[in-house]
């Protein structure tokens, strides 16, 4: 089963805590009291804490993830990475992740291509995630069951696919439109990227209450034996 995290405006991390199955933290947003308290009493929830790259698209440094970390005993870091980055670069990255004291274990290596995944597996790299933009260049014989995925692209793709974990804010980024998850499936499921503002919106009532329907049917989608998917799709494209 897939345990998927939901990133939310700031004002509403309590609002969608329960459907959390994990907590994914992003490193910008650590500086933030508010933010920095609710990862500290969150209970017995997992955290991933992610680099922020797809937020700012600014590779953050090994010492600025440490410095994000403290306090908060995550569980997993994202190594700081960037588009902009060959493979030896990620893995250098990788490797001054270790030097600072992460471990092995603790230690979760993005990744673009499958010749990347090579190289990382030669390097004992033990984790690694594939961001969304990059999942449709890899062979369909891969093996997604051990991958962690940043960002979704459509729940086909995780149904198919049975990654470990997933992240992201598209379901409630579409309940800020209005739609549900159906409706945004209909519309072959656009993606938005998650902009630093996202973090700082108000949602009414109704925004809230859509965006958790959102959250519950993708969970079912993805995760339940006999799939709803098939039921949100127009006939014949099941």
């Amino acid at each position: 089963m897939t345990m998927f995290s939901f990133e939310v405006p700031l004002r509403h991390l309590q609002e969608f805590h329960d459907l959390q199955d994990y907590l994914f933290a992003l490193s910008f947003l650590t500086k933030e009291e508010e933010y920095r308290e609710y990862l500290q009493n969150r209970g017995d929830k997992m955290l991933v804490l992610d680099n922020s790259f797809n937020e700012l698209q600014v590779a953050q440094s090994a010492q600025e993830m440490r410095q994000a970390s403290l306090g908060l005993s995550p569980m997993y870091v994202i190594s700081p990475d960037s588009d902009s980055w060959g493979t030896e670069e990620m893995i250098q990255s990788y490797n001054q992740m270790l030097e600072i004291g992460f471990t092995q274990d603790e230690i979760i290596l993005p990744i673009r291509s499958s010749k990347e995944y090579l190289t990382a597996f030669q390097s004992r790299v033990r984790h690694m995630a594939i961001p969304y933009e990059y999942r449709p260049l890899f062979p369909e014989a891969f093996p997604w069951s051990s991958m962690h995925f940043l960002g979704l692209r459509d729940p086909l793709e995780i149904r198919m696919c049975r990654p470990l974990s997933c992240d992201t804010s598209m379901p409630v980024k579409v309940a800020l439109k209005g739609w549900t998850l159906r409706e945004w499936i209909l519309k072959c499921c656009p993606h938005e990227n998650t902009a630093p503002e996202f973090f700082s919106i108000e949602m009414t009532q109704e925004q809230i209450m859509l965006a958790r329907a959102n959250i519950l049917e993708l969970k079912e989608m993805c995760n339940e034996r006999s799939s709803k998917l098939s039921k949100a799709l127009p006939e014949g494209e099941d």
